[in-house]
């Protein structure tokens, strides 16, 4: 008897007060700056990097989508590297851009 009433409080005790989430909340501003200094670095005149398609911020998901025509692990690495590093990115397969 003392078990199941020590359970039903416990169970009581986590339901009144909850469970934090470790997981991060991340704000959209902090995405915007991010996708921000993605367009920062390829508006630069100097700004050479031919594997870069697209990036644009996924709210829902609460990431920076980030385009690479070669999206391998060594050309993310390259592109934290040179362009901003953050673990708010995600890397996807881009299409080359072609300006007639």
């Amino acid at each position: 008897m003392k078990k199941i009433l020590s359970a039903i409080l416990c169970i009581l005790l986590i339901g009144l007060t909850g469970c934090k989430s470790n997981k991060q909340t991340v704000s959209s501003n902090e995405l915007n700056k991010i996708n921000n200094q993605i367009i920062e670095y390829f508006n630069k005149n100097d700004a050479n990097y031919d594997n870069f398609s697209f990036n644009y911020v996924d709210n829902e998901n609460k990431v920076v989508v980030v385009g690479l025509l070669e999206n391998s692990k060594k050309e993310q690495e390259e592109f934290k590297k040179r362009v901003v590093n953050s673990n708010l990115i995600k890397f996807v397969e881009g299409d080359k851009n072609i300006n007639h």
